[in-house]
């Protein structure tokens, strides 16, 4: 019984492991896509861009059976909420406003054993 609980219990840590790569990854893509669309907005190219991620997936949606077209959904879905964090992020003051930081409300603490 005792091997079975530490096997379940590895098998957990390597989940969450990997979930946090995967996490990461993530994260760091949309970073990446940020910094790609303001350097290329400077340019004048991200709303060929755009169109062209658009169609792809539109197209890839209207050949697909109904599983592939919910996934073509969910990316289209993400990759929109990409485009609106970056259009934030331009419009964005590029200097820190300390002063609004400091009146920011307190953080709640989360006490983990509950």
């Amino acid at each position: 019984m005792k091997n079975v609980i530490f096997s379940m219990v590895a098998k957990i840590s390597k989940m969450d492991a990997e979930a946090k790569l995967l996490t990461a990854q993530v994260e760091a893509q949309s970073l990446m896509l940020s910094a790609i669309l303001l350097t290329v907005g400077k340019n004048g190219g991200v709303d060929k861009m755009v169109e062209s991620v658009n169609k792809a997936i539109n197209s890839a949606m209207d050949v697909s059976d109904d599983l592939l077209r919910s996934d073509a959904q969910l990316l289209l879905s993400q990759f929109n909420d990409l485009l609106a964090i970056a259009r934030l992020i331009e419009k964005a003051d590029s200097e820190i406003d300390i002063e609004a930081l400091r009146n920011l409300p307190p953080t709640p603490v989360i006490d983990e054993k509950e």
